[in-house]
């Protein structure tokens, strides 16, 4: 408990920090590096697994009240979008994949697994079981979401004042209201956690609270004081990852990282580019909802930066669970083919 409470502590001054600077989504990057700079110092950061729990419990419950029949209006022009960002998925793959295995020397496996754009848990476990190097995985993973979310905010508040993206939420008002939401969110959430379903602590929440939206039961967005110690949070669970790199690993793995996140990027920008100009959407939008980040940080990132989080969540969404799905079939037949699969170490 003390090491948990003193990574929020740290957490909440770096995002302060940052808010007071007027960085964009200050409470996200700024609570992360600030967790960053804490682990290489040699402080002890704790998160535990309730409190992970709650965070992506409240990160669905935004989404889905942000959800309304504008928005299922406007969702006629998403399947091209997501037609898109599958196509987006499988060329970041690929063009990281063969940049790390022909610049680098990696092995096909490693490569693999330290390009697939998303999914990072599941990504790991199914690396286990292969031939690759699992701390260069890991770590290129975690050093382009490192970059994503120190850099992304900026890039897309570049982008904003050619766009009219920002989005305004009127909050919930009734306590009753906040408690059936709750309530039922919460249960959503458990439910698809114990059937096993891909991101169930996000997706319940956020099915049932847009369900509740859409009823009128519950009407206007949840406060919007629980969306800054998610992202607290969050920033922290990011920053602990570094935990387990001395400080030499991580900067000898920045060149190598950052090359994979430019990679990544620049092949977002044009997915995201091409559905901007097919779907007649916002560029700003659409690039966060085809950032190669996680589902958690790219949705709150959302809500930072006042973009719509149906449309970005349903996105990043739609790339999780193709993932967590298609995965472990796909990546056994590529490395298959490749003649790289088998039990690490093998």
């Amino acid at each position: 408990m003390r090491n948990t409470a003193l990574g929020l502590l740290i957490g909440a001054a770096g995002g302060l920090a940052f808010w007071a600077l007027g960085i964009p989504a200050p409470w996200l990057a700024g609570s992360m590096m600030a967790a960053i700079v804490a682990v290489f110092s040699g402080v002890k950061l704790g998160m535990p697994d309730w409190l992970r729990t709650v965070a992506f419990i409240f990160l669905g419950i935004q989404t889905g009240t942000a959800v309304s029949w504008d928005t299922v209006d406007r969702a006629v022009h998403w399947p091209l979008s997501i037609a898109f960002l599958c196509l987006t998925v499988v060329a970041i793959t690929w063009a990281c994949t063969v940049y790390y295995v022909k610049r680098s020397d990696w092995d096909p496996a490693t490569a693999l697994f330290a390009s697939l754009p998303g999914a990072l848990s599941l990504t790991l476990l199914i690396a286990s079981n292969t031939r690759a190097d699992m701390r260069r995985v890991t770590i290129a993973q975690c050093i382009r979401l490192f970059f994503l979310v120190a850099a992304l905010p900026s890039v897309i508040t570049w982008l904003r004042p050619q766009d009219a993206v920002a989005v305004t939420f009127v909050q919930i008002g009734g306590l009753w209201e906040i408690i059936l939401l709750v309530a039922v969110s919460t249960a959503a959430g458990f439910a698809l956690e114990w059937l096993k379903f891909p991101a169930g602590l996000m997706l319940g929440p956020m099915l049932a609270s847009a369900g509740l939206e859409l009823s009128g039961l519950v009407s206007g967005a949840a406060p919007m004081s629980i969306l800054v110690p998610a992202n607290i949070v969050l920033g922290v669970m990011i920053g602990a990852r570094f935990s387990h790199f001395t400080f030499t690993e991580f900067r000898e793995a920045l060149v190598e990282g950052f090359s994979g996140f430019v990679i990544a990027l620049v092949i977002a920008m044009a997915g995201a580019g091409l559905a901007a100009w097919f779907s007649n959407l916002p560029l700003a939008l659409t690039l966060l909802a085809f950032s190669p980040g996680g589902l958690d940080a790219m949705t709150i990132m959302a809500f930072s930066l006042n973009l719509d989080p149906a449309y970005v969540g349903a996105h990043q969404m739609v790339r999780y669970i193709g993932l967590a799905l298609l995965m472990p079939a796909v990546t056994a037949y590529v490395l298959r083919r490749m003649g790289a699969y088998g039990r690490s170490g093998a």
